[in-house]
């Protein structure tokens, strides 16, 4: 019997072809710069499935799956095709950031602590330590974005405490989402997502 390929695996090879036909539409319009920008996707994807191969990730496909859309965020269409021109794609970025974020942090609980079917942990701790895990990073980035800038003379901060707040909040703000939906699930509602992850952490 043939085996069928998975949903994450189909995933990668629906990206791949993307950025391949990114990449020959761009060659042929004389865009050498985008098309190195492409590189780095494909570098990022193969190095993310490393991570999931080789780590506790390995457990989740859906986290894996999360990673790639962000990836699809905040690299094709961020860089490749020119979606930072857009007015507030960033303060999206972050938002969508702190989303996934979150997802990660259930991810890591789980591997650490166990799902809400252990009776030694409570499930409201699964959603805790979700959102502490998303604003956590979110603040950690913007302590890796602000010490590139003094280190190299970049602007990614736009020397703005106001904008390095804003990107804190919306960070915390996809993080609250993500947690919303988690206790939505602990309290009997049907959240895919969520099912999706503690499902892949089971196996």
């Amino acid at each position: 019997m043939k085996k069928q390929m998975k949903y994450d695996v189909k995933i990668t090879y629906i990206f791949y072809l993307l950025l391949a036909i990114t990449a020959v539409w761009d060659i042929f319009a004389g865009n050498d710069e985008k098309v190195f920008r492409i590189a780095l996707i494909y570098v990022t994807i193969f190095i993310t499935r490393i991570l999931f191969n080789k780590t506790f990730l390995n457990r989740s496909k859906a986290g894996y799956v999360v990673s790639l859309t962000f990836i699809f965020f905040s690299m094709y269409l961020a860089n490749v095709m020119n979606f930072y021109s857009i007015p507030h794609y960033d303060k999206f970025l972050h938002l969508i950031s702190g989303v996934l974020l979150a997802f990660y942090g259930l991810i890591l609980y789980v591997f650490l602590c166990g799902n809400e079917e252990n009776q030694m942990m409570r499930p409201i701790a699964m959603v805790i330590f979700s959102l502490i895990f998303a604003i956590a990073c979110a603040g950690l980035w913007e302590i890796w974005e602000f010490t590139t800038d003094q280190i190299f003379g970049l602007t990614a901060q736009n020397n703005s405490l106001h904008d390095t707040m804003w990107d804190i909040i919306c960070g915390t703000i996809g993080g609250s989402f993500s947690c919303f939906l988690m206790y939505l699930h602990i309290k009997g509602k049907n959240i895919q997502i969520v099912k999706m992850i503690l499902k892949d952490m089971e196996c």
